[in-house]
């Protein structure tokens, strides 16, 4: 629990924040994810029951306002080539348009919960408890291409990558290449598996496990090469690459591990901490240069980590924060939150 000297702190940050607060907007609904649109002033905002919106980034307006999508949105990616927004409810898989239309791809009454799109736009790989579903673009359409039933548990994530999905459940992740979706190779481990996080030089696996730990695959898969880190105290809810694949990032419970991964695995050390407080990381976004860093009970952390392990900024709103993005056209920051206000700083 805070105690009081340390709320007033809390307090006048607050108010000081709002002096740098570019706008603020509230769209009544909890904040499940933001996506900005590259090269675009434009953001998807997705709820996480029921409504999505397309809003203006400059002049945080709604755009397009999408309703009765679904009892329960779980997860979303935009299309490559379109921008349209591709949503994984608790009804099935719908697009959402640019224009403001919405298709259903899949109209099943379960819970699809994880989602990923082909770089090309081509191919879309969903999951529904067990089942994985893949789906091709045809003439203009998506078109279901088949469903993968030989799963022994649920489905813990769908990602892509370059020319390959992976997709984890308990046992390992599986690598279906887009050339061949009806053959997978399995990079097993005998656990749960939380979530995935593939190098943009696509030389490692990651995933984070039930057992608070992190469990690495060098890709292509070398049998008994593969390592983990563990020791935290938590699950790692955060796992990401910076772009050049150097460093691998997460989230400890109050603080940001940054792992170094320039000459390979780091065998033997220890991660770099950035320290926050108050409260647990929840989301973490990084542009190559500023690492920003939220934690749950409303704050945001701004750090270069390239030159020093201490924040250059700090700033928090008046609200529990659940997710954040970032500007497609640079520099902007996007803080989603349960009481349905988006912050831009």
């Amino acid at each position: 629990m805070i105690d009081s000297n340390v709320d007033e702190n809390v307090k006048k940050l607050i108010e000081d924040s709002k002096g740098n607060l570019r706008w603020k907007l509230n769209l009544d609904c909890f904040i499940l994810k933001i996506i900005a649109i590259p090269s675009s002033r434009l953001i998807w905002v997705v709820g996480s029951e029921e409504k999505a919106f397309l809003v203006d980034g400059e002049t945080a307006t709604v755009v397009k306002q999408f309703e009765a999508i679904a009892e329960i949105i779980f997860s979303a990616v935009i299309h490559p080539k379109t921008n349209d927004l591709i949503l994984c409810t608790s009804n099935g898989i719908r697009l959402l348009t640019i224009g403001g239309e919405t298709v259903n791809l899949i109209d099943e009454d379960d819970w699809f919960e994880h989602i990923s799109v082909s770089s090309d736009g081509r191919f879309i790989m969903a999951s529904k408890g067990k089942t994985l579903y893949s789906l091709e673009q045809k003439n203009g359409s998506f078109e279901l291409r088949g469903k993968d039933t030989s799963f022994t548990s649920t489905i813990s994530d769908v990602i892509f990558n370059i020319d390959s999905f992976l997709v984890s459940n308990y046992g390992g992740i599986r690598e279906y290449k887009i050339s061949n979706l009806n053959e997978y190779t399995l990079f097993e481990w005998k656990t749960s598996l939380l979530n995935i996080s593939w190098s943009p030089d696509k030389k490692y696996i990651a995933a984070g496990t039930q057992e608070n730990a992190i469990h690495f695959w060098p890709y292509p898969l070398k049998k008994e090469k593969d390592f983990q880190m563990g020791g935290y105290p938590s699950k790692v809810d955060v796992i990401l690459w910076s772009e050049d694949s150097k460093s691998f990032i997460v989230n400890g419970l109050e603080d940001v591990h940054i792992w170094d991964f320039t000459d390979g695995p780091p065998f033997g050390k220890s991660p770099r901490i950035l320290s926050c407080g108050y409260g647990k990381i929840i989301d973490i976004v990084y542009d190559g240069s500023i690492l920003t860093a939220a934690s749950e009970e409303g704050m945001i952390f701004y750090f270069m980590p390239y030159q020093s392990d201490q924040f250059i900024n700090i700033q928090a709103i008046d609200s529990k924060i659940t997710c954040l993005g970032i500007s497609g056209t640079g520099g902007d920051i996007y803080v989603g939150s349960k009481s349905g206000d988006i912050y831009c700083l």
